[in-house]
């Protein structure tokens, strides 16, 4: 528990600093920000973007094929809906290859919206050689950090169903069969028998 608060530091932190301060939805980086969100593409497939700082927002801005000169401040607040939806109506019109092929190269923080099919057969995925295959062609993450003496090896093997190995570990710990079985009727164990559909 104490692992996942400290992972929230951030927001933590960030309260006072204007960042939370709207409704859901509507500030910085909960969607509300035009240029913090994702967008449907003309083959339904979704575009991430996430062009914060005014370097970025204005590769994202020429990507669109939209004038700065002729739009609100990036940070005019009362103006981003509206910029959503002008946004949303500019992305509708390509798919997700045409976006991918406008943004490839700049710095406009825009990136494609993944499928798990799609995500290791990702160009970048492929040359850092992100994700693994095991003999019978199923994906996993390569594990990182990638350590050169003591590489780590990934499982494919499946996690294990809550009691599927409960009556094996509590036999192994000196419990009788008798005081397994009371156990299991006082609800206090689960057991999970998984058998093969053959």
């Amino acid at each position: 528990v104490e692992g996942v608060a400290y992972l929230s530091s951030f927001l933590w932190k960030s309260q006072n600093l204007g960042l939370w301060n709207r409704p859901r939805g509507e500030n910085l980086l909960d969607s509300g920000a035009p240029f913090y969100e994702t967008y449907k593409t003309s083959d339904g497939k979704f575009m991430a973007v996430g062009a914060i700082e005014p370097q970025f927002y204005e590769q994202l801005i020429k990507g669109l094929g939209l004038d700065s000169d002729k739009l609100p401040s990036q940070f005019s607040y009362s103006d981003w809906p509206e910029m959503k939806k002008r946004f949303a109506s500019v992305f509708a019109q390509k798919t997700q290859a045409e976006w991918c092929s406008i943004f490839d190269g700049t710095d406009a923080c825009v990136t494609p919206v993944l499928s798990f099919d799609e995500v290791a057969s990702h160009q970048h995925n492929e040359q850092r050689s992100s994700f693994l295959k095991n003999d019978q062609e199923e994906i996993s993450p390569r594990p990182a950090p990638l350590l050169s003496r003591t590489p780590a090896v990934p499982s494919f093997e499946r996690d294990p169903f809550i009691g599927e190995h409960t009556e094996e570990i509590l036999l192994e710990y000196g419990f009788t069969k008798e005081e397994i079985d009371k156990l299991y009727s006082d609800k206090v164990i689960e057991f999970n028998k998984v058998k093969a559909n053959l």
